[in-house]
């Protein structure tokens, strides 16, 4: 057991600077819950994590439908949260079939604008660190209300929320006794974490809180503000500090190892406030990106946080796989990382209500047919969907993202059957539309018509070895015309009762 402990802190560790990049590759492509970091140890000893069984925790899998809160001081400025004042995200994050050739990347290296080619310079939106961070000083939500936020989220059929206490920026959204950058310095230590705590447990919801264990205020003498993932592909890349510019100091050894011990137990400390300050917490969704590497065998290992201490502290809690290299579930990010298979285990497909960007920016808002698609299709693969939106500077949601809201409770109060407490249908059965299924009921998702889906009559084939008993459209009760032959039942949707969000065909079986 103690050897066991001692691995978990090394990868808890070691996370703290590989993680962000490894993990989320791994978890857009994993087949299970573990994600270890076999580049860096080899082959690994920790058997294949299974999520937990503890009865706290036993209604995550039916959740369904989440809210996720990205906020920071980034709100001032209408910008995403963090990643802006990291330079080289242009270069580093283009898809391989569009990577740019060593000769261009050496011209913007050797330039010293090293956001050349970003978006941020049509926007006038580029910021170095120390930029950022400054945003701080004039981050005044007066009008933030967690209460309408959640509510909202409750009668759009959401049965868990998860806030951003504290993104890369290190900005603590509560007033942490461990560092300076949080609210009890700057807005006379309100509790945005305890206000959403109190909104979700008036509504219900599941208590879930995003914390980023890498700190780029607290590390920035370590961090490099260039995107690390450059320096693995081009030769030359420089590391630049808080102003953006090359780094010249070398910190000695000495000055690292007391660095890694703080860092360690600055991480340990603040999860340990945040599972001890506000009663039960449900979910910790963990994220990680960029802080030095705590080597093998360093000190600093008996400083760290263990997933044996997050479940001390919180015996019931979900865990997110992204800081340890495993956790209770697999986490699909972003429209682009749907995956292609239903899933076995837990799993959540997290996306934004925005086109573009987790904070609170100018991006448009995806249509409620489009987020609709997602969450039926989520459920039909065995996933939850947590979906995003990001308040203002003010703190407040977008006229356009209370409609959204309002549209999918809408939606969710005709058809939450199908989604909400529903999971994939079997492999004993067959559908060729998304579909799920509660008890002796099974429901059939006719996605909203869009850019690829054209509106028409549609031939819906669903194959059982039940009996029918009824076949109607779940919106309107009204019957639907179908044929069974050999358990093989064909429904015909009529295109003039289609409506413009998912449709649901309620199968009731005998």
């Amino acid at each position: 057991m103690k050897q066991r402990i001692a691995l978990v802190k090394l990868i808890a560790c070691t996370f703290l600077s590989a993680g962000y990049h490894y993990a989320f590759t791994q978890a857009k492509k994993a087949d299970s819950v573990k994600l270890v970091p076999a580049p860096v140890f080899g082959e690994s000893n920790i058997a294949l994590y299974q999520h937990t069984n503890h009865p706290d925790a036993q209604w995550y899998p039916k959740a369904g439908f989440g809210m996720f809160i990205h906020w920071s001081i980034a709100s001032v400025k209408q910008i995403d949260l963090s990643w802006p004042m990291m330079a080289g995200t242009q270069i580093g994050w283009r898809p391989a079939s569009d990577r740019l050739d060593s000769v261009t990347v050496k011209k913007i290296m050797d330039s010293g604008n090293y956001f050349a080619g970003h978006e941020c310079e049509a926007g006038g939106n580029c910021i170095t660190p120390n930029e950022y961070f400054a945003l701080a000083k004039y981050f005044g939500p007066k009008n933030f209300d967690a209460d309408k936020i959640i509510k909202a989220a409750r009668d759009a059929g959401m049965t868990y929320a998860v806030f951003t206490a504290k993104h890369h920026d290190g900005f603590a959204m509560w007033p942490s006794g461990y560092g300076d950058f949080n609210t009890k310095s700057y807005l006379g230590s309100r509790d945005f974490v305890k206000e959403f705590v109190t909104a979700c447990r008036k509504y219900g919801l599941k208590v879930g809180l995003y914390f980023s264990p890498p700190d780029w205020h607290f590390d920035p003498d370590f961090q490099n503000f260039m995107y690390y993932g450059l320096a693995k592909r081009y030769p030359n890349i420089p590391v630049l500090d808080r102003n953006l510019q090359p780094r010249t100091n070398v910190l000695s050894a000495e000055d690292s190892m007391m660095h890694y011990r703080k860092v360690a137990a600055y991480v340990k400390g603040q999860v340990e406030e945040l599972l001890t300050s506000y009663g039960k917490i449900d979910m910790i969704w963990f994220d990680t990106d960029g802080v030095p590497i705590i080597p093998k065998g360093h000190l600093a290992w008996k400083d760290c946080i263990t997933m044996e201490r997050v479940r001390e502290l919180q015996p019931g809690i979900i865990v997110s796989p992204r800081l340890f290299g495993y956790g209770d579930y697999k986490t699909f990010e972003s429209d682009k990382n749907f995956p292609t298979v239903k899933q076995d285990g837990w799993a959540e497909f997290c996306t934004t209500i925005a086109t573009n960007g987790w904070g609170y920016t100018p991006a448009s808002l995806k249509s409620s047919g489009h987020v609709l698609n997602y969450l039926v299709k989520s459920k039909a693969y065995n996933m939850n969907m947590l979906l995003n939106y990001g308040p203002d500077k003010n703190g407040v949601l977008s006229p356009g993202m209370y409609k959204s809201l309002t549209e999918i409770a809408g939606w969710m109060k005709i058809n939450g059957a199908s989604v909400n407490g529903a999971h994939a249908i079997d492999s004993t059965e067959y559908a060729s539309v998304p579909a799920t299924q509660t008890q002796n009921y099974r429901y059939l998702f006719l996605l909203a018509p869009g850019e690829k889906i054209p509106v028409g009559d549609e031939m819906v084939v669903f194959s059982t070895d039940k009996t029918i008993k009824a076949v109607r459209l779940l919106a309107s009760k009204k019957n639907l015309s179908y044929l069974v032959e050999k358990g093989k039942l064909t429904i015909e949707v009529p295109a003039g009762i289609r409506s413009k969000l998912p449709d649901v065909i309620e199968v009731q079986l005998k």
